[in-house]
This record gives structure tokens, sequence and C-alpha cells, in this order.
């Protein structure tokens, strides 16, 4: 029944603690393992403020993202505070050798946890209640989003994507591509100290804090909730992350809804109509020059256009998306670029979402419409090749000269058909191992070396353990959130002869729900049942805590906090509610 609360990507937990990868090297034994530009990428990422004009510093290398400080004539304004309470205080303290003014108000860039998880962290004392924290209109809604509905497949993509398993160094994390590697309060944990947004917006808001002029302008990108800041008496862009020093991340392989990359194109062009002195990324290093600035977001953004007009192109003349990923590739002064070498983003990824955003799954070809299951297939090619010792040997040798990826598919092949397991998943892992090691791309190097760590058992990806600052995070989210998990968590099978109700009324709130559980399907209303339905009265934060739970029914029960309209005769019912929605 854990139902829900990944709590963001950023904080993917690991059961086990990190160990090295698969030891088994390729015949050579001095391949790299970490691709040159990545190494040197790490430089970018040491930790340090930098003052970027009069009243302007950023903070960088103290997390995953930039902190941004701008001290007006009686006080600060932060924008975006890190992940964590951890990293919020550190920067604090970095910060405060430079000013000892009050911080009078908070901005999120967005909603991405890097960015708006670390607010407490900066008031040791306690965040004053009338403190104001300047948002989109949207963020609040993406941060009471999190992934409740997709969590388990995002939490192992997650895990994998950002190499929370992994060690620090050359067999593991060398950095995280849009920021450092953090094994401590980092991105892959740290407490939560989420101050919300109370200062929200539509399209444009400006106001003045601390005698400094601000303007905030909506402008979609990597979130649809992404803003941008512009200091007009300072003539500085804080472009939070719609641009950083790598290729865009217009898909990531953890997982998110589709980001239109027109619009993000169109975004950064609301950026250069203003002409900027100083750029300052929620990520990276700041640049300074308006024609080093306009020649840095007219690259950017062409980029961006280029990937998606050459797709479109290439769908228009009838090509596959494995087709479009051999096509499509940037011209050489955009892919040689400083700023747009895929540390974070890939290009292949990008027009197989781009394609996906347009068109859906089907790829044109009528084969693949009904498609056989991986199973028929695997013991087709098998059977064709020859047999799984064929096949085994093949995947052996494609291993030994150097061919990764099909080395990879190979042993696929064999797990698929049930052959040849142990020696399958042996060579699967060291491919992964050595394709990991040749990844320019960070996210993709996790992935790989996440995997091979899996297949050889090193690493066992489990669910998040809701407590503490999580827990109390969980049960400030609407009610309405928690119970969205409920329907994509009921076991069809358990419940395809059910139809059952039950009425929810939460006394803190005064919201009444009622869940319907009717063969297979589990239907979330407002209101009450108008028929029959078992009645539980209780609040929300205490339901929160039994579905994720952190709290039994029968303690609740005993303490009163959950009442159920005929006492100890409902307890069986309720309970056996409960369980449809068991993992």
């Amino acid at each position: 029944m854990r139902l829900l609360l990944m709590l963001t990507l950023s904080f993917v937990t690991a059961c086990t603690a990190p160990t090295s990868g698969p030891t088994t090297q390729a015949p050579d034994g001095a391949r790299q393992k970490v691709h040159p530009t990545l190494a040197a990428h790490s430089q970018i990422f040491a930790k340090r403020v930098e003052k970027v004009t009069d009243g302007v510093y950023v903070a960088i290398g103290f997390a995953l993202a930039n902190s941004i400080m701008l001290e007006g004539d009686d006080g600060l304004v932060i924008v975006d505070v890190t992940e964590s309470v951890e990293s919020g205080r550190a920067v604090l303290a970095a910060f405060r050798e430079i000013s000892s003014k009050p911080i009078k108000a908070l901005i999120y860039t967005h909603n991405h946890a890097d960015h708006v998880f670390g607010g407490t962290g900066y008031f040791p004392d306690g965040a004053p209640a009338d403190l104001p924290v300047y948002a989109h209109e949207s963020t609040n809604y993406y941060i009471n989003r999190f992934a409740n509905i997709i969590q388990p497949t995002i939490l192992r993509r997650s895990t994998r994507m950002f190499g929370t398993l992994l060690p620090e160094g050359e067999e593991g994390v060398v950095n995280a591509g849009i920021g450092p590697y953090l094994a401590q309060g980092g991105h892959s944990g740290g407490t939560v100290g989420l101050l919300r947004p109370n200062r929200t917006f539509r399209d444009r808001l400006a106001f003045t804090v601390a005698g400094i002029d601000i303007e905030l302008i909506h402008a979609p990108g990597e979130t649809n909730d992404q803003l941008f800041v512009w200091l007009p008496q300072k003539r500085v862009l804080l472009p939070g992350d719609n641009i950083y020093q790598a290729f865009p991340n217009l898909y990531t392989i953890r997982g998110t809804l589709y980001r239109d990359v027109l619009e993000w194109a169109c975004s950064l062009d609301k950026m250069r109509d203003l002409k900027p002195e100083h750029l300052v990324p929620s990520h990276t290093v700041p640049v300074s020059g308006e024609a080093n600035v306009a020649a840095l977001l007219r690259d950017y953004r062409d980029a961006i256009q280029y990937v998606h007009d050459q797709t479109i192109r290439g769908m228009n003349q009838g090509q596959t998306p494995d087709e479009l990923v051999e096509s499509v590739q940037l011209p050489p002064h955009l892919k040689n670029h400083p700023w747009l070498l895929e540390h974070y983003g890939r290009v292949s990824w990008s027009v197989r979402n781009i394609y996906n955003g347009y068109l859906g799954w089907f790829n044109g070809e009528a084969e693949t419409l009904t498609p056989l299951s991986p199973t028929a297939r695997a013991e087709s090619l098998v059977r064709l090749a020859g047999g799984a010792e064929a096949v085994l040997a093949e995947a052996d040798a494609a291993l030994q000269s150097g061919r990764y990826q099909w080395a990879a598919e190979l042993a696929s092949y064999l797990l698929h058909a049930g052959e040849a397991k142990a020696q399958a998943r042996a060579i699967k892992a060291e491919a992964f191992t050595r394709l990991g090691y040749a990844s320019q791309n960070p996210n993709g190097r996790h992935y790989y070396l996440t995997q091979a760590g899996e297949l050889a058992g090193v690493h066992d990806i489990k669910p998040i353990a809701i407590g503490g600052d999580k827990l109390a995070l969980a049960k400030s989210l609407p009610i309405a959130d928690v119970l969205t998990a409920l329907p994509v968590n009921l076991d069809a099978e358990k419940s395809i002869d059910t139809d059952r109700v039950v009425n929810f009324h939460f006394t803190n709130t005064d919201e009444r729900y009622f869940v319907h559980v009717r063969r297979g399907v589990a239907e979330v209303r407002q209101g009450q049942y108008p028929g029959e339905a078992l009645q539980v009265t209780t609040t929300t934060q205490v339901l929160t805590e039994v579905l994720v739970q952190a709290r039994g029914v029968p303690g609740a029960l005993a303490s009163g906090d959950l009442k159920l309209e005929r006492g100890l005769r409902d307890v069986p019912s309720f309970v056996s509610f409960l369980l449809l929605f068991k993992d």
C-alpha cells in the first residue's frame, strides 16, 4: 500500500550503500572510464560565490542548482534556494560573508526540487510569517503534483539517472551534468525545507524589494511554470533552467511531461529582446557582456529550433524515429559549441520525444501496429540464430571486440527467451558498464552503470520510507492530490468482482470525498456518495499517514484520530478496502 510520494526526482534514496559496479574489464583493460569532456566539465562546478555585478552574487557548486543573491538598500532577495536545508545553510553561510542584511523575499524560477526545497535553511531562526515567496501561479500545483501516480517507475528511472547508488569517481558519478556530485545532503538526499509560494502571477509581474526593481516573466521551457527574472536597472537576466552549459534536456530519461521545444525557443527570444548585459543561470556559470550574452542566447535557441525543425522535416519525409536519430545531427558550429555539448540532454533523445509529441508511439510502419511480445521475438531470434549457445557466443564476441550495444541487445534476447541467464546477465552488465564509461552524458552514464549494478546484484532500488520532513511535506498536500494516487494502485484482479464505496469526511478542511471501487476501477469523486457506503471520519493528515504506511489503522482508531461510523464492526471492511490497493 505504498501509494505515494516520491517527493521529487532529487530525493531518490537507496537501500544499499554506494558500491562499485561490476569489475570485469574489457580485454585491453586500458579503456577510459570517464569521457574526456565530461571529466573537464566538472571544473565549472568548483564551489565558490561569484560576483556578477554590483549587488548580484551567485553561489556555484554548493548544490545541484545555483542560488543567487540580490543585495538591495536594506535587504536581500534570494533566487532559488537549492534542494535541501543542509545545502541552503551552506549557501547562506557563504552569502553572509558578503552581506548581513536580512532576507526580504525569495523567488523560485520553477518547481524542481533543487530550486525550492532548501528554503528554511536560509532562516536559522525561522522565516518571517509574512515573507514574500514569488513564483508562477502554477508552481504550487507542480510542487504538489510530484510523482504520485507513476511513483514506482519514476523512482527506478531517476535513481538510475542521478546515479544515486553509485560511488563517486571514475567508476561512478563524476558530476551531475548541471551541477556537482553531492554525497551528503544534496540531490541524493537531505532535509526538505519548503517555504511555499505566496506571491504568484500569470504572465508578468513587476515589483520592488529593498530598492531593487524586479520583473518576473513567465517563460515555459524545461518546465511549464518556468519564469525568468529581469533586473532592468542592472540589465541582469536570471533565466532559470532555460539555459545552462550543456545541450538542454528537451527530454529527460527519468520521464516527464512533453516539453514544448518551440515554446522553449520562444522563451529564449523573450530574453534576447531585453538585450541583457549579464546572464546568471540557475545552473553553471554566469556570462557578461551584451554581445557575449546575445550570441549565447541566439546559438542556444537555434540549437533547439534546429533539432525541432529537422525532426519535423524528416517526419514529413516518412522517416521513423530510429531513422531520424541517425539523420538529425547538429551542424558543426552548434555541435561543438561549449554550451551545447551533450552533458545533460542529448539530441537523439530529443528527436524521439519531438516525434512522439507530434505523432505518438506509432512509427508509421504497419508491422509495428501489433508487434510480437519481447518473449516471442526473443525466442524466434534465438531459434533463427541457431540456438542459445550460438547467440551467447556472438554476444561474447561482440563484447570482446567493443561492440557493446550489440552485446547488450543479444544478451537481452537471451534473457527474454529464458536462456543462459547467468552468462547473459554478466555480458549485459559488462556491456552496460563499458557503454557508461564511454558516455559523454552523465544521465546516460549513470543509467548504464546503475543497471549494470542491478544485473550484477550489487544495487537494489527499493521504495522510499516516508518519515520526518518528507512525511510533514506529504501531510501538507491537498487531499485531492493524495487520493489521486489510489486508482492507479488498485489491484484489478483482486477487485474485479468488488462493488464498494467508502465516504471520507475530513474534519480539518470540512471536505468530503468518496472512493467507489467498481469491478477493477476506483473512482474518486468530491462530495458524499448518495447510496450505501462505509463512513470514515478523520483528517487529511491522518489518512495520508495511513496511506503511506507511516501509521497503522489500529493505532489511528485507538487514538480516535480515525473514526468509523459503526466502530469496530466496520474495521474488517475498511481494512479489506485498503488492501485492494496494496502493492
